[in-house]
């Protein structure tokens, strides 16, 4: 049988649990910041957006070129590939390499960030949208190995999490399995 203390100290180890942070930092904000500046005269053109096995395929083409900005948030400046997608309203960033994760340690993978933007196809909020990341099983605090990601907010704030699939359809990802 239990007793109020054992159930109480059972519920804070579970809630503890719960808060640990899972996934790569992403700076969401940074890549929203660049939908106000238009492509570089210098960029080209392609369907696929993103590498290796977090991409989003487009039914048409889309302007893409490379920038340096710090799209994990860890204070370093990375090489990224932006795409931006006039037809849906879309902007895309993605790197490959190194990230920090919410809990302060290091994994390594490809990253995929879009940004919804004003008059999107889909009417969603302008700043909103979602990322994604490849990563090891108990790499950021992952419980499986897959593709984690989280849809965010105006405000950059994750709203949800899980294992996806980038649907590029649908131009979101679909969670498969809610992180814990």
């Amino acid at each position: 049988m239990l007793t109020v203390a054992a159930l109480a100290a059972a519920t804070v180890a579970i809630v503890t649990h719960a808060a640990v942070p899972t996934g790569p930092r992403v700076n969401a904000a940074e890549v929203t910041m660049r939908a106000s500046t238009p492509p570089p005269p210098y960029a080209s053109q392609a369907r696929t957006v993103g590498r290796n096995g977090v991409t989003a395929s487009r039914n048409h083409e889309v302007t893409v070129w490379t920038e340096q900005i710090d799209i994990d948030g860890d204070g370093i400046v990375d090489d990224a590939t932006f795409a931006y997608d006039d037809a849906n309203k879309i902007l895309f960033a993605s790197k490959s390499g190194r990230f920090t994760c919410k809990s302060g340690t290091f994994g390594s993978g490809d990253m995929l960030v879009a940004v919804n933007l004003a008059g999107n196809l889909r009417r969603r909020p302008a700043g909103s949208g979602f990322w994604a990341t490849s990563i090891d099983e108990d790499e950021c605090g992952a419980a499986y190995a897959g593709i984690f990601g989280c849809r965010f907010d105006t405000d950059g704030v994750d709203t949800r999490c899980g294992l996806v699939h980038v649907d590029s359809k649908l131009n979101d990802i679909l969670i498969v399995t809610a992180a814990k």
